[in-house]
């Protein structure tokens, strides 16, 4: 919450309100766990599987293509995933994925982009405005999610890989907090 705040207050104090990447509905569920993904990840084709576009006069394919350009750019350094839409390459972890919906419906429930993408209908794409609902699957299973917006204008704005670039440590948190983790001992 504090971070669609303080993206809201430096959009109206700035006036640079399309710039700002807004990040909602945020988080890890109970199941996720960051060393499951770094296992899924690390050094091994990662699959995303894409819906819809934001950029109008683009094809699904081009833009697919482009968007893995974005990604692998926008992801930190580790885990050294390298992102495709081919599923079934040798060294990935089949059972985990993630799902990108651009201008999802408002109504559009994560769960379903891992358990019935094929039912997702993608809305139309708006010149100026770039959403997108980010779900992590593990098979049927949701382990995180985030909404985001901004005023991207097209796949080689460095706006729209900001934006992913804010999403990466959204999705994939070190620390989940439903899972109790061993208090450090700094003494």
């Amino acid at each position: 919450m504090r971070r669609v705040i303080a993206a809201l207050a430096i959009g109206a104090v700035t006036g640079c309100g399309p710039q700002t990447t807004v990040i909602t509905s945020e988080g890890a569920e109970s199941p996720y766990s960051y060393q499951e993904y770094l296992a899924a990840a690390d050094g091994r084709d990662f699959l995303v599987e894409v819906r819809g576009m934001p950029f109008p006069g683009m094809t699904q394919d081009a833009f697919n293509q482009a968007l893995m350009g974005v990604l692998q750019a926008a992801r930190p350094a580790r885990p050294a995933a390298t992102f495709t839409t081919r599923p079934g390459g040798p060294t990935m972890v089949p059972a985990y994925r993630l799902v990108l919906v651009f201008n999802p419906a408002v109504n559009l429930a994560h769960e379903t982009q891992c358990r019935a993408l094929d039912s997702v209908q993608p809305g139309q794409p708006t010149a100026g405005q770039v959403r997108v609902s980010v779900a992590f699957c593990r098979k049927d299973d949701l382990m995180s999610k985030a909404v985001a917006r901004n005023g991207a204008t097209g796949v080689d704005d460095p706006v729209f890989r900001q934006m992913f670039t804010e999403l990466f440590p959204v999705m994939f948190p070190p620390r989940n907090p439903f899972i109790e983790s061993p208090t450090p001992n700094f003494e």
